[in-house]
């Protein structure tokens, strides 16, 4: 399978594995295109994915496109619609009627996630804070307890002579 190219920039782009899922992204533009389900399974797996792979797609520096182009899907070269992502966001994306792949411009996954977050209720995100809070807790507890307990049996293997039989 050749690679695909890129809805702006024309060139080919690079594949990335993100939690077993490949997407690609221009090493011009560092535009990222998503196969149809791709964006919504990884933000399924991992809801800071969208940052972590936006900030590893870098634009070169050099990239100036030269001219609007009319983005075409990179499977199955249909024009791209765009549209608004949660509709109320200010971030605008590009998608295929036919394949339901997305194009997602530079930057764009940092405002999406952003956008995520601002839907949030202020109970949600106290929720989230809660169960971190907790987590942390939970887990000082462990590390105090194994602590504890390493050193109870540093402690009986100095005092206790071993066992030596009859």
């Amino acid at each position: 399978m050749s690679a695909l190219l890129c809805p702006d920039c024309r060139i080919e782009m690079e594949a990335q594995r993100h939690y077993g899922v490949t997407v690609d992204v221009c090493p011009a533009c560092a535009g990222v295109w998503f196969d149809e389900s791709e964006l919504r399974l990884l933000m399924e797996i991992d809801p800071l994915i969208l940052l972590s792979i936006d900030d590893r797609a870098l634009p070169d520096v050099q990239y100036a496109p030269e001219e609007t182009v009319s983005r075409r899907c990179p499977r199955c070269a249909l024009l791209l619609h765009p549209y608004r992502y949660l509709y109320d966001s200010p971030v605008e994306l590009d998608s295929c009627d036919q394949c339901h792949g997305i194009w997602v411009d530079n930057g764009e996954l940092h405002k999406m996630h952003e956008a995520l977050l601002a839907q949030q209720s202020p109970s949600e995100l106290e929720k989230h804070r809660q169960a971190v809070a907790q987590y942390e807790i939970e887990h000082q507890e462990r590390v105090e307890r194994a602590g504890l307990l390493a050193s109870l049996f540093s402690l009986l293997r100095k005092r206790v002579p071993p066992f030596s039989g009859f």
